[in-house]
């Protein structure tokens, strides 16, 4: 076992092995909505059956990106049943959700810059929604790294998957500011990668590409869903037809630039 860092917080989490872990209808969920969006995540990744396999996985992630400077949270204890590891603040999904409507978009644009940056040191997520992202008013840090996407997945592969997480966690908040705030997201995403690429090394996964074959897709679920008045006029397809206009600006820059 670990011995515990004296200079952690003082507020802690715990996982254990006992904790229930992922349906088999859920893991099929995740498994087709992956395949759908073109990010081919292995059946093995996502199936969860072995809660002490899944923590020591996390364990070592969680180490890894500490060691490598990433904000994550410390790991204070680890026996091989159960994870403590010391609090990061508050999830950005929170903080969007009492911030005012004039900063949300600089705040959404700024965690999507903030997951570029990730992504050009080399750093994949796999759990980049908006509740394992904090937020202290000046840093960005991220935690769940129970997701057992590599090996098996290029790394831009699930470094576009983390967009799509982000982008999609997102679409509460893009359902009142519009396509446009869509855009700006993307477009964050963007710059920081461009510039921060320029220094790391690491290449940059091409999202404008994976959006233009993406989007056919996704325009097809919109179309079927009109079928039916009651999904038609649902808040979840609204929100998704927003995103989706957002998504085609960006695609659209590609082709007009």
């Amino acid at each position: 076992m670990n011995p515990p860092n004296p200079t952690s917080p003082l507020k802690t989490w715990t996982k254990t092995a006992d904790r229930p872990l992922r349906s088999r209808a859920k893991s099929l969920g995740i498994w087709l909505f992956a395949h759908f969006v073109g990010v081919a995540v292995p059946w093995r990744a996502v199936r969860q059956t072995d809660g002490r396999a899944l923590l020591a996985y996390e364990h070592e992630r969680l180490r890894a990106l500490a060691q490598a400077g990433e904000r994550v949270p410390p790991v204070m204890a680890f026996d091989g049943h159960s994870l403590v590891t010391g609090d990061i603040g508050t999830t950005l999904d929170h903080c969007l959700h009492t911030a005012l409507e004039t900063e949300r978009l600089p705040l959404m644009c700024a965690a999507s810059a903030d997951l570029a940056a990730f992504h050009a040191r080399g750093q994949w997520h796999g759990g980049a929604q908006t509740r394992n992202l904090t937020w202290d008013g000046e840093h960005f840090a991220r935690l769940d790294f129970e997701e057992l996407l590599q090996p098996g997945l290029p790394l831009a592969t699930v470094q576009l998957y983390d967009v799509l997480q982000l982008v999609f966690s997102l679409s509460r908040y893009f359902e009142v500011s519009g396509p446009s705030a869509v855009l700006a997201v993307l477009n964050a995403y963007q710059a920081s990668s461009r510039q921060a690429v320029g220094t790391s090394g690491h290449a940059a996964p091409d999202l404008q590409a994976f959006l233009h074959h993406l989007l056919p897709r996704l325009r097809l679920v919109s179309r079927l869903a009109a079928w039916s008045g009651r999904l038609d006029g649902s808040r979840e397809l609204k929100r998704l037809r927003t995103v989706l206009d957002g998504m085609a600006a960006f695609v659209q820059q590609r082709t007009s630039g």
